[in-house]
């Protein structure tokens, strides 16, 4: 039972292991905790409805992609995990997840007559819509975007003189991919 209106960590630490497991000795699962904890201080993980339980649950959804799409810019590592398999162990109620895509861009769902392709189109329209909200909250909450950056790039363990502090700034074709794409609120 929860005592507080928002979604915990602990009640979706299991699902989220399975979603940020892109090294075998990385810390993106710890980035993903910390991110949560930023998202609820904002009000971005709210459970009052079945409507914010689903949004608060495809928040983390969001997250993994981002994380995702962010070690292919800066590592070149593409896990491309599909967005049903990363939704597959939260509580995402199908009415509230096809309300919150209604308000994200309707028009994207007319070709699709599949039940899966329908529903993974859904989740990808609302975990496009939820990006610049999430970006803004990570953003505030490290102190600016080359902050958010860096915190990023230091998830993936690495020999220590590889991942000395300031080497993500130094001027690679990787890097400079990985900034832009933080800098323009997670969106390529």
């Amino acid at each position: 039972m929860r005592d507080t209106e928002n979604i915990k960590w602990e009640e979706v630490e299991s699902a989220a292991t399975k979603m940020f497991n892109v090294w075998v000795d990385g810390t993106e699962l710890e980035w993903a905790k910390e991110a949560w904890s930023h998202c609820t201080a904002a009000g971005l993980v709210g459970a009052r409805t079945i409507l914010d339980m689903t949004a608060a649950n495809v928040r983390l959804v969001t997250l993994a992609l981002i994380y995702q799409e962010f070690c292919g810019f800066a590592w070149d590592e593409h896990p491309e995990t599909p967005v049903d398999y990363l939704a597959e162990d939260l509580e995402i109620d199908p009415v509230a997840l096809g309300i919150l895509a209604a308000k994200a861009d309707a028009d994207e769902f007319e070709e699709f007559t599949d039940d899966y392709k329908l529903r993974e189109a859904t989740l990808l329209a609302v975990t496009n819509s939820q990006r610049q909200e999430i970006f803004e909250c990570l953003r505030v909450a490290y102190g600016g975007e080359f902050r958010l950056y860096s915190r990023l790039w230091h998830t993936r363990s690495l020999a220590a003189e590889e991942n000395a502090e300031g080497n993500e700034f130094e001027v690679t074709g990787a890097n400079s991919s990985a900034l832009e794409y933080v800098r323009n609120g997670f969106r390529y």
